[in-house]
């Protein structure tokens, strides 16, 4: 279960220089096709942290098409993760930590971001038992060092962003996260991180094994919740796959069955692009994805996460 004090800094935990603990906002306009997201990677035993801003709004091939970029390294470690403010001018308050959090990031070319993010459940904890029904088959938590902590949320996420000089509301349902752990800068796990919400009734998150190389389907699911009416239930089972243009998923499609026993079928088709890069081993190509379900229409993101080193070695079968 998680608790208010997974939400600051595990001090002690471990002294391993690269110990990690990040923080992920997103927002979006959906009609626009623009979503961005207010990162933080931190490495406290070391001081040093990563804030990163990137907004996208188009079918783009490379991190330079997306519409802002703003990627700082090595940034003074804050104190707390409750109550931070960077040089870079990213700030955030945890008012009710685990429920309400307030962001706020002044940039550069006239660009602004204002947000609150209300979470709609109590954060979900992929390594408890209790809670996830696929954690117990996990050996040591997690399904990787980094992911020995870890949990999402969703949530309603208001305010404005002012992108270089225009002004957009926002206002919709969207899925954080939030990890602490060891995490290695080579040899990541290959991965899907991806999600949809269709208003405050309807969230369905995935993290699953994948291997674009060697088949588009997901593999073996890690972890997953259904959010419906406000009641969390845990994933059991996932069948679906996907299509890439390069390095990016351009559509998907997802048969998610809960531990009520009832299956939910989701189709998406990305509506932008964007091969982000958090962090300088890590390519998290990722796409804002239009999703249908039983007459619905909801917007997510889906992250494929892969170390550049995948990436590299298999460059051909990716026509990089």
């Amino acid at each position: 279960m998680i608790t208010v004090e997974d939400a600051e800094f595990h001090r002690g935990r471990s002294q391993d220089p690269q110990w990690t603990e990040t923080l992920w906002f997103p927002f979006a306009v959906p009609e626009k096709a623009i979503y961005g997201g207010l990162y933080l990677v931190s490495r406290p035993n070391i001081g040093v942290v990563m804030c990163d801003v990137t907004v996208q709004d188009r079918m783009a091939d490379s991190w330079d098409q997306a519409l802002y970029v703003d990627n700082q390294q090595h940034l003074p470690c804050p104190e707390s993760l409750l109550g931070f403010t960077h040089p870079k001018g990213y700030s955030g308050k945890g008012v009710d930590p685990l429920k309400r959090y307030e962001l706020r990031y002044e940039g550069y070319d006239d660009t602004r971001i204002d947000l609150t993010f209300d979470a709609l459940m109590h954060p979900y904890d992929m390594n408890d038992p209790a809670i996830d029904p696929l954690a117990a088959a996990r050996q040591g938590g997690g399904w990787d060092a980094s992911f020995n902590g870890h949990y999402e949320v969703t949530g309603r996420i208001r305010g404005t962003a002012r992108i270089r000089g225009v002004d957009h509301a926002i206002d919709y349902v969207d899925t954080g996260d939030r990890s602490w752990g060891i995490r290695k800068e080579r040899g990541t796990s290959t991965v899907a991180w991806f999600h949809g919400s269709f208003g405050e009734g309807l969230t369905f998150h995935i993290l699953a094994a994948t291997d674009p190389v060697n088949g588009m389907n997901f593999g073996k699911v890690m972890t997953g919740y259904i959010l419906e009416e406000g009641s969390v239930y845990g994933v059991t089972a996932l069948e679906g796959d996907f299509a890439m243009r390069g390095v990016v998923v351009t559509s998907a499609n997802a048969r998610i069955t809960d531990t009520r026993g009832k299956t939910f079928n989701f189709s998406g088709t990305a509506v932008s692009t964007n091969p982000w890069a958090p962090c300088p081993n890590a390519l998290y190509a990722q796409s804002m994805m239009r999703w249908e379900h039983e007459g619905q229409t909801g917007y997510g993101t889906l992250q494929q996460g892969m170390d550049r080193g995948y990436v590299t070695k298999f460059r051909d079968a990716f026509k990089i």
